[in-house]
């Protein structure tokens, strides 16, 4: 009985401490980075291998979506952001496409990207620093910063008014 219930407890604390291979759906994460703050940098690389830092993208409006092949919230919502990209790529807008590499190996990512066509780099976060940077405990996670550096939206999926805060900020 006491084996089991050790075990019981040690799966349980392996569960918690994974916390981003889940898919979140609608919910809004309450901690961590959140509206109002300075976003931090980070360097990652894309599927590509090139280096992309987010100091690199000074002056363009940055929305970061932290994402995973296996979510199907986040393969949902891919569209959305291939049409905001669309119409506001050349006024500005920048999208940073960081796969969250939970459970998602790189020629995962890599063959979705061939088969989606994303115009945005796709980011690979394989030792989910910027993740934890970023407090990502479920996926998708979309951040939205403007000019400045500041972050203007942090939650589980764009807002219903996605076009209209992008389009003011840039």
């Amino acid at each position: 009985m006491k084996k089991i219930s050790l075990i019981i407890a040690a799966i349980f604390l392996l569960c918690a401490y994974v916390p981003t291979a889940n898919c979140a759906g609608p919910a809004k994460p309450m901690v961590g980075i959140m509206k109002g703050q300075i976003a931090p940098d980070f360097t990652l690389k894309d599927i590509s291998g090139r280096q992309i830092s987010l100091s690199s993208e000074k002056n363009n409006v940055v929305c970061l979506v932290f994402w995973a092949t296996w979510c199907p919230y986040c393969v949902r919502d891919m569209p959305r952001y291939k049409e905001l990209y669309g119409k506001y790529a050349a006024k500005g807008l920048k999208i940073l496409s960081i796969n969250i590499a939970a459970n998602d190996p790189l020629p995962r990512v890599e063959a979705f990207q061939q088969r989606t066509q994303l115009p945005y780099p796709i980011l690979y976060d394989s030792m989910q620093e910027v993740s934890r940077l970023y407090y990502v405990t479920g996926v998708p996670v979309s951040v939205i910063i403007d000019r400045k550096g500041i972050i203007q939206h942090r939650g589980y999926q764009l807002p219903d008014n996605a076009d209209q805060i992008i389009a003011q900020l840039l």
